[in-house]
């Protein structure tokens, strides 16, 4: 059997529609080597480029995926006020300190 090559990323940067293909960049952070902020940022990591039809489902693969992690605890579902679903704060978060 073939080996697929295997690209680990963050999130996607920028979804775009260029020339009738859907354009994803997959970006990681990275750390924060010649950032005058001295903070970490997102560096491209690379392209997928689809036609529509197929981000379409792949959107909707995305979609049973998220129910999945949702029905299984490990994400909550997105409430008004919490960012996106899933967002960055763990399922059971630890309780902070009065002092911080």
């Amino acid at each position: 059997m073939k080996q697929l090559e295997e690209i680990f990323a963050d999130t996607i940067g920028e979804i775009s529609l260029a020339g009738g293909m859907v354009r994803m960049d997959l970006v990681s952070l990275v750390g924060n080597q010649g950032n005058d902020e001295n903070k970490p940022r997102f560096e491209p990591k690379c392209r997928i480029v689809m036609p529509p039809e197929g981000f379409l489902r792949s959107f909707s693969a995305m979609e049973n995926l998220v129910k999945q992690l949702i029905d299984a605890g490990l994400i909550r579902p997105n409430q008004p006020g919490n960012g996106p679903v899933g967002g960055s704060a763990p399922v059971n978060p630890t309780p902070k300190s009065p002092n911080f």
